[in-house]
């Protein structure tokens, strides 16, 4: 009888759970209609020391923000006065709302 109940209850939380998951997708479909902005920096090329991994980590992070909906400012071995170009556009369109 136990063995019963556990089976029922199992097959009601695999049938509910699904269900759920989906309302909760759309709900956050709904809420994230508004333009969502993102700055990535991506520095390695340095003259001294070089480093790999911070160009394929921005690149993987620039494309994960992309696949979330986020517009992505992103900059690759950007000297100082770009980088600093850089920070004040993501400030300037933060202030705007995020878009254009």
């Amino acid at each position: 009888m136990p063995r019963t109940i556990v089976t029922i209850l199992l097959i009601c939380v695999l049938t509910i759970l699904p269900a759920s998951m989906n309302a909760a997708q759309r709900s956050i479909k709904r809420n994230t209609q508004e333009t969502r902005l993102a700055l990535v920096i991506d520095n390695g090329a340095y003259k001294s020391s070089p480093l790999r991994n911070p160009v394929n980590d921005a690149r993987d992070m620039t494309d994960a923000l992309q696949k979330l909906g986020f517009d992505v400012i992103y900059k690759k071995n950007s000297g100082l006065r770009l980088m600093e170009e850089a920070v004040r556009l993501f400030g300037k369109r933060l202030q705007s709302g995020g878009g254009g």
